[in-house]
């Protein structure tokens, strides 16, 4: 068949889109951008979803495509911006795309949502149906409207995804490797993970109902594993798939914790936010009969989640992600308090008696201090919000140097029983580090 894929450059769209290949089917991919991938050309549609929410301008761009059987929507944010908000993008463009592609007479719709409270079945209770999120109730909205729609249509509401390239599963691997975990609250909330292999198969499943005729005109199906599971034993779960040793937990007040997603807000990253924070707190659970009847088998346990090949490269590279932002906060804390103690904390007059004996006359020492100071500070500040490799290339160059000067010029340090000299070589092995790990 030939199929729209919405969101295909996303941890779930390249799945699909990978998973949709392999099974013979035309795939053209809706993307915000286009991808470097020569192999990908013209079969790449171009998409802004957050302007692209008049069903004039779906109708216009499904009528060039020509016919399309089936349509996928897998765009979705986690956290939304001024520019990039939740109403245009999961509520606003995915529903003109329904009401464009079921005017254009697709043979089905599939809509991949989100798994919320109002789906959880916590004490045998569903939760509170005013609790929803933006993020959730912009979701509802383009469900809602889809499920009004007569054309054939499945709306899939997933857990937590679990993929060895997915931007949560990465988080919670660095997590997990943590000599010392910090848990939420109580550490309590309760998921069920889904694997998305089994999302896929799931995709590939009901696509195969569409072609044979037996497929249910309306379905909305909660996509989550065999088992729910409380947040401190899924992060147990992934130290154990790492192979380390037992985890160790601290318990992180809701207070703090909600804080600190506020403040996260403003660090390049898309997963921990105020939403999905919220979204931890309600619960991701539900019932997976359906899901389990449409994938004809039993969906992946945690056993299943990654191969046991993969063991020692997950743990490595969970350990270099909170490995790297420790390193540069370590050398950012370094300079930056260089800098104060050289200029306000230290004597002047110390200072400028070390730099009488490296050669620099009284004259000068003050202006050569207020501009080494200076240095360290913008070093410090440039190690937290613009990391490059050029930056820690300078600052071992910088360190090499000022380590030189000192050995020839103020030998006695060299024995300084505080070893202030030698100190400096984990300083370059912490910056040795980061300079391999930079990818471009």
């Amino acid at each position: 068949m030939r199929i729209l894929l919405c969101g295909a450059h996303g941890f779930l769209g390249r799945h699909i889109s990978r998973t949709l290949l392999e099974s013979g089917h035309e795939v053209i991919h809706g993307v915000h951008r286009f991808s470097d991938d020569t192999s990908a050309q013209g079969r790449e549609l171009l998409i802004d979803y957050v302007k692209d929410t008049s069903t004039d301008i779906w109708e216009k761009r499904l009528a060039a495509l020509g016919k399309i059987d089936i349509v996928i929507n897998a765009v979705g944010i986690l956290m939304q911006s001024k520019h990039a908000p939740f109403t245009a993008i999961h509520r606003d463009a995915p529903i003109a795309l329904f009401r464009a592609a079921c005017d254009a007479g697709v043979r089905g719709i599939l809509q991949i949502s989100a798994l919320g409270p109002d789906d959880n079945m916590i004490n045998d209770r569903p939760s509170n149906q005013h609790a929803l999120s933006v993020y959730m109730q912009t979701k509802r909205e383009a469900d809602h409207y889809l499920s009004q729609l007569p054309c054939p249509h499945l709306i899939l509401r997933p857990s937590l995804l679990i993929g060895v390239d997915g931007a949560s599963s990465k988080l919670f691997r660095s997590l997990a490797s943590l000599p010392m975990i910090g848990l939420p609250g109580n550490g309590e909330q309760q998921l069920q993970p889904v694997h998305v292999k089994d999302l896929c198969l799931g995709v590939i499943k009901w696509l195969a109902q569409v072609s044979s005729g037996t497929v249910k005109r309306h379905q909305i199906i909660r996509a989550v594993g065999p088992n729910a599971m409380s947040y401190r034993d899924m992060l147990a779960h992934y130290r154990q798939a790492m192979g380390l040793s037992q985890a160790r937990f601290t318990h992180i007040p809701m207070s703090i914790m909600r804080i600190s997603a506020r403040l996260a807000t403003y660090l390049p990253q898309k997963v921990f936010a105020p939403e999905t924070l919220q979204m931890l707190e309600q619960g991701s659970v539900a019932d997976n009969t359906a899901f389990t009847k449409l994938l004809e088998q039993k969906p992946r346990g945690v056993s299943a989640w990654f191969d046991q090949d993969e063991t020692n490269t997950l743990a490595a590279s969970a350990m270099m992600a909170w490995a790297t932002m420790l390193f540069r906060l370590v050398l950012a804390f370094l300079w930056i308090s260089t800098g104060i103690i050289s200029l306000w904390v230290y004597p002047i007059e110390g200072s400028a008696n070390l730099l009488a004996q490296v050669g620099i006359s009284a004259h000068y020492a003050s202006p050569v201090l207020w501009l080494a100071s200076g240095l360290d500070l913008i070093l410090g500040i440039l190690s937290l919000i613009h990391p490059s490799r050029r930056l820690w290339i300078f600052q071992s160059i910088l360190i090499l140097t000022y380590s030189a000067i000192i050995s020839v010029c103020l030998p006695e340090f060299l024995t300084h029983p505080f070893a202030p000299i030698l100190k400096n070589l984990p300083i370059l092995a912490i910056l040795f580090v980061l300079i391999a790990s930079d990818k471009k």
